[in-house]
């Protein structure tokens, strides 16, 4: 019997571009309404051993349109809430192309601040193997006390070396006040386990914590569609 490729790690239903390990999707653009997924990605830094990890569950509530609940925690507490809402718009085949918007409301946990962003999506489907993902969008820090807002932008280049296996490279900057840049490079693997998991690998440079701390970062999700 022929393996039949999930969708459990994919931009798109119709082209069926890789998903982002980093900065992911809330199920693949064109989702179908009843459509439900849970994952949870982790990163182990390399050098001081700090494990940062997040459960997800999301869920299309209609055709075109998913959301997502999602828990992060710093080793065994819990930092944030985070929920979020997305949108499929244009799709054009002849062209390889989609697009679509996502935003995501986090709530500090013990404290009162609450941070949004806000990102447009462009997947593009180049030929049968090669394909990318970009999400440019904004930022907002502490909307209910002194908020900054950061432009954000994320591309991520895919290699479909066969129906299972994926190679990437994610690239995640943020752009803070007084210009200064953070980044995140992570190289990936995508492989899909069976019809209904796929494992998602990778070893990152980032300077996300600070520009003056550039960390090693091993990281892996895990995915289940129902």
């Amino acid at each position: 019997m022929p393996f039949i490729e999930p969708n459990a790690a994919h931009s798109d239903h119709y082209m069926r571009i890789p998903e982002p390990m980093i900065f992911d999707l809330m199920r693949p653009l064109g989702a179908r309404r009843g459509e439900m997924e849970m994952n949870a990605l982790a990163d182990a830094d390399a050098r001081s051993g700090d494990l940062s990890w997040a459960p997800e569950l999301e869920y299309a509530f209609d055709d075109g349109f998913a959301l997502e609940i999602e828990l992060p925690f710093e080793n065994a507490a819990l930092s944030k809430y985070k929920f979020g809402l997305q949108k499929t718009l244009e799709t054009d085949l002849e062209r390889g192309m989609i697009n679509g918007w996502q935003s995501i409301l986090y709530k500090d946990h013990g404290s009162k601040y609450i941070s949004a962003d806000v990102t447009y999506i462009h997947a593009l489907r180049w030929n049968a193997r090669w394909s990318s993902v970009s999400l440019l969008g904004l930022r907002m820090h502490h909307l209910n006390a002194k908020p900054r807002t950061d432009p954000l932008l994320n591309n991520s280049v895919f290699y479909d070396v066969s129906t299972r296996l994926t190679l990437g490279l994610e690239l995640n900057h943020e752009v803070q006040s007084g210009g200064r840049w953070r980044y995140r490079a992570t190289p990936q693997v995508h492989y899909d386990l069976t019809q209904f998991y796929t494992a998602q690998l990778g070893w990152a440079l980032s300077n996300l914590d600070g520009p003056k701390k550039e960390a090693s970062v091993f990281s892996m999700r895990l995915i289940r569609v129902f």
